[in-house]
């Protein structure tokens, strides 16, 4: 049983997802500062690693491209940080052809400067939902399940050559959205380097109400790469599903800390800050509509809040 749950921070770009209404042209305070700036933020911080939203390294301008790869380097060298993980959420199912070929092309991008920079793992949902956005309109559920599949077996196999695995967020609104189809997609894709995000706001607006939540980590066990740490409030669909500050939601954060260390989870535990996003009622930020945009504040008081609950380094 593992007793240290190590913490790492998510760093995000201004308006990371475009034109999304649900998360609008949002500002966060770190949102124009560089790679390197951030991870020397999140370090003072007492942070043992990093992630990053993939729209912040798609800024970088091709020319910056190669120094920022060596200046994200020197960071992590001279602050002990680990690259935990890129985000990248992508499109894998969509009846358009053309967006699946650009969403794969685009998720291969990401593993290539996962790559570059040293980072263990890309994160994906499944994009663009089926439950939500209402897919199931336009193609079957044997016609989805078939796009999952075979895009996460393609990009799986190439991130293998680079040494990089796929994680696989179970998330509301898309077909893996339970951990009985997280484990379904486990066995067919059959690819030992494809793992699952445990995003956990999700788990207690989506997949609780289905499965205690340590059954649920249980079942998944040592196939969990990757939390992203969360309050949520909500329905298990995304349009009515919001990123609250810590203790202000449904997770029950002493459970989740101990069923990870029951199954002595040794990754990162990202944490995952959405509420700078636009909220209200059909945002994906604070039902309020007011958002905590101040990073500092977030680095600092959502550590100070997980360990008083397990997470972290104790004692």
């Amino acid at each position: 049983m593992s007793n240290h749950l190590k913490l790492s921070f998510e760093i995000w770009p201004n308006m990371p997802w475009g034109r999304l209404e649900i998360a609008g042209p949002a500002w966060n305070s770190w949102g124009d500062k560089s790679l390197e700036w951030c991870i020397r933020q999140i370090a003072s911080y007492g942070y043992e690693g990093f992630d990053v939203i993939y729209p912040k390294i798609q800024e970088i301008l091709p020319h910056e491209y190669d120094d920022t790869v060596k200046k994200v380097r020197k960071a992590m060298d001279e602050t002990g940080l680990a690259f935990s993980s890129i985000g990248c959420h992508t499109t894998f199912v969509t009846p358009r052809y053309f967006d699946r070929d650009a969403g794969i092309a685009k998720f291969k991008k990401a593993i290539d400067a996962a790559s570059d920079m040293g980072a263990g793992t890309v994160v994906t949902l499944i994009g663009d939902g089926y439950y939500d956005p209402p897919l199931y309109n336009l193609m079957t559920r044997k016609e989805a399940w078939h796009q999952v599949v075979t895009a996460t077996q393609e990009v799986a196999d190439y991130a293998r050559t680079k040494g990089i695995d796929v994680s696989i967020e179970l998330i509301q609104g898309t077909l893996i959205n339970n951990i009985d189809d997280m484990l379904k997609l486990f066995e067919l894709v059959d690819r030992p380097n494809v793992y699952a995000c445990v995003d956990v706001g999700t788990f207690y607006t989506t997949v609780k109400p289905r499965m205690p939540i340590k059954e649920a980590i249980r079942k998944l066990g040592d196939r969990i790469r990757v939390t992203h740490v969360k309050d949520e409030v909500g329905f298990p669909n995304i349009m009515q599903s919001q990123h609250v500050w810590f203790g202000a939601g449904f997770v029950d954060f002493r459970e989740m800390a101990e069923a990870l260390k029951e199954v002595n989870f040794q990754g990162y535990n990202s944490v995952e800050w959405e509420g700078f996003q636009t909220g209200g009622l059909y945002g994906v930020g604070d039902p309020s509509g007011v958002s905590m945009t101040d990073f500092d504040r977030v680095a600092e008081e959502s550590k100070e809040y997980l360990e008083e609950f397990g997470w972290g380094k104790q004692g």
